[in-house]
């Protein structure tokens, strides 16, 4: 299938990094090949799959593949099917070095990079950071499929717009093959009105952009974080069983794209 596979909007705390973490997960437990792509200095996404501490990884991370335009010695083993090119905070200096040192072009460090590896994944899953600059430039002129989040809050839902006419750019610039793979609702509160009118108003705005699958707030989830991702209780799979079908339909979706 071979495809690569971004989340991004330029907003925090929307679930981008959870949905990166799990959802390379249970591809994973699939049987499909992964390397997820921290490309946020939080590096939270690397902690979440590791349980390791960011700072284990200094000096061997996507920073350093990216200068080197060579993951292969920085991709760090989470299980059988599951790989992660690490990050911690020395990301946040990347602009810096593409203006300063690079000498390519600056949009597609990351594309140059995962291109050496790209045939040996199924699946290559980018989490963004929260903005618009260098890195998520970087990220998504390295996609072949973009997922855009969409947190069921207002001020979400106005960041919607601004981030279509960014990937518009990006398609015009630096990546004219990048698909909008589609818009999945996260951290949804069932309870509260305002959520489900989001949600409503979403699919009038974008119509079949917007993914069926629903994530909802879920209190084990964010148990994940601490204690990594997990398939083996009830909770587990009740947690788990969105997402679960978020896959599904993003790999459906992946399927129509390449018989086209």
């Amino acid at each position: 299938m071979g495809a690569t596979i971004s989340f991004g909007i330029q907003k925090g705390g929307v679930g981008k990094t959870t949905t990166t973490a799990i959802s390379s997960f249970l591809l994973a437990e699939k049987g499909y090949k992964v390397l997820a792509v921290d490309f946020d200095s939080q590096g939270n996404l690397t902690g979440m799959l590791t349980q390791q501490n960011i700072y284990d990884f200094t000096d061997h991370t996507v920073l350093q593949a990216v200068k080197e335009k060579n993951p292969i010695p920085y991709i760090h083993k989470v299980s059988d099917n599951l790989d992660i090119l690490p990050a911690e905070d020395f990301l946040s200096i990347l602009p810096r070095y593409i203006y300063r040192e690079n000498k390519g072009h600056p949009a597609i460090l990351l594309r140059e990079t995962l291109e050496v590896v790209k045939e040996e994944y199924d699946f290559i899953m980018i989490d963004l950071p929260p903005n618009l600059g260098d890195h998520t430039i970087n990220g998504l002129t390295a996609s072949d499929y973009a997922i855009v989040m969409l947190q069921s809050e207002p001020f979400c839902y106005d960041a919607l717009d601004r981030y279509m006419e960014f990937l518009q750019g990006v398609q015009d610039n630096t990546n004219p093959d990048l698909i909008l793979g589609g818009i999945l609702t996260t951290m949804l509160d069932a309870r509260a009105t305002i959520d489900s009118s989001i949600l409503e108003q979403a699919k009038d705005d974008f119509e079949d952009l917007v993914f069926e699958s629903v994530i909802r707030r879920k209190s084990r989830v964010k148990e994940f974080s601490i204690e990594g991702i997990q398939n083996r209780l009830k909770a587990d799979r009740i947690a788990l069983e969105p997402y679960q079908r978020f896959i599904e339909e993003l790999i459906e979706r992946v399927k129509e794209r390449q018989v086209q």
